[in-house]
């Protein structure tokens, strides 16, 4: 019977191995799940505060779309304000009508520049076709200056408000064998 004593040892031994073998495997899941529950809630928390700071990102650009917007009409509604004094005095001096007309443009005009508003370079300067569109072309003594402006652009820094419509030179050819 020795040997069915060893043999009943060695399967004690085993088991015992076994249930060991079992209870750290048992230990290491529960840790796994714990873990894993751990970065599910810090995952949803996650998403949850991206969430909330898309929505508040779009509401402050939305609000600053809008303060922009205010911006610009409160500094547009003085030029409306003198139009409409220069349309009430009209009638009793039409002549004093083409004075305040300037004026208000002048008004406008640097009403703009505190807006970082500027002009498009003109007449006479080189053809850039960021800035200017052209629609037309005359001669004159060199290639790709602007002869005459139709209509002025305007820029805020490098950002185009719109193009200058312009009018380009072209050389004149000279000769021309017949």
């Amino acid at each position: 019977m020795p040997e069915n004593e060893r043999a009943e040892e060695k399967l004690i031994r085993e088991e015992t191995e076994v249930l060991e073998e079992a209870t750290r495997l048992e230990a290491e899941l529960k840790a796994a799940q714990e873990e894993l529950q751990a970065f599910k809630e810090k995952y949803l928390r996650l998403l949850a505060d991206f969430d909330n700071y898309r929505k508040r990102t779009a509401a402050e650009l939305e609000a600053a779309r809008r303060e922009g917007r205010l911006e610009v009409l409160r500094a547009l509604l003085p030029v409306l304000d003198d139009l409409e004094r220069a349309l009430a005095h009209a009638e009793a001096e039409p002549e004093a009508i083409l004075e305040g007309v300037r004026k208000t443009k002048d008004g406008f005009l640097r009403i703009l520049a505190g807006l970082g508003v500027e002009e498009v370079p003109g007449e006479g300067e080189p053809f850039h076709p960021a800035y200017h569109e052209a629609i037309g072309v005359v001669e004159g003594e060199e290639d790709g200056r602007v002869a005459e402006v139709y209509q002025k652009g305007y820029r805020v820094g490098e950002f185009l408000v719109r193009p200058a419509r312009v009018a380009v030179t072209k050389k004149k050819e000279v000769g021309g064998g017949e």
